[in-house]
C-alpha cells in the first residue's frame, strides 16, 4: 500500500496528502466529502477518548470516526 500512516496517526496540525482509501463500507462516504487520493488535509484535533477526528479539507471542518481515519492512508506534505 501506498503511504504506510493512516490519517489517525497525525498530529494536530500536521498536514498530510491523502494516497489511498481502503475500500470498506465507509468510502463512498468519504469520497463524497471529498476525501480523495491527491487531496490535503490537516489534523485540527482529537476528541477526548478516542472519539473522532476533526480534520480541515479546503476551508471545510469536518469529522472523521476512528474506523474512517484508519482507512485513510496519508503521506506528510
Amino acid at each position: 500500500m501506498r503511504g504506510n500512516k493512516t490519517l489517525d496517526t497525525l498530529l494536530p496540525g500536521e498536514s498530510a496528502y491523502v494516497t489511498q482509501l481502503v475500500e470498506n463500507p465507509y468510502t463512498c462516504k468519504l469520497m463524497t466529502l471529498g476525501i480523495i487520493p491527491q487531496c490535503v488535509v490537516t489534523m485540527v484535533r482529537k476528541a477526548p477518548f478516542g472519539g473522532a477526528f476533526y480534520i480541515k479539507l479546503d476551508n471545510h471542518q469536518m469529522a472523521v470516526r476512528v474506523e474512517e481515519a484508519k482507512s485513510i492512508y496519508v503521506e506528510k506534505s
